[in-house]
């Protein structure tokens, strides 16, 4: 198949195909604090690992998020790796949330204190990256 984003025929593909051939993408699950001290926590599609010297993971969002502003102002976040087992956790901390609720709390997911930085990370997720 050939695929040019701009030119494809919208009649033939009502929706862009892109997620659906760039599949399966691991999940991101960032936790984030803002400046003022309120904790974020959401799964992100457009994650991965780019780089093992330096380590480099990161993630993009298609709108500015709490997660982005988060950052911007503390230039800090954590991605937890997710278990299958957490899924519906993960599914939950993919609504939308007014940026002074602590999601954590609001979605009842127990968080830990991190070593390095101060954003919190998911106290069940096997391996988290600070």
């Amino acid at each position: 198949m050939f695929y040019e984003p701009p030119e494809r025929d919208r009649t033939l593909l009502p929706h862009d195909p892109l997620k659906a051939i760039v599949a399966p993408r691991p999940i991101g699950w960032i936790s984030t604090v803002s400046a003022a001290g309120v904790a974020n926590l959401a799964p992100y599609s457009f994650f991965n690992m780019f780089s093992e010297n330096p380590w480099i993971v990161g993630f993009s969002s298609k709108t500015l998020k709490d997660s982005i502003s988060n950052i911007a102002e503390t230039r800090e976040f954590v991605y937890n790796l997710a278990t299958r087992s957490q899924i519906e956790a993960v599914n939950r901390s993919s609504l939308p949330a007014p940026p002074e609720v602590d999601e954590f709390a609001f979605l009842g997911i127990d968080s830990a204190t991190c070593r390095i930085v101060k954003p919190r990370r998911v106290a069940a997720s096997p391996c988290s990256f600070e």
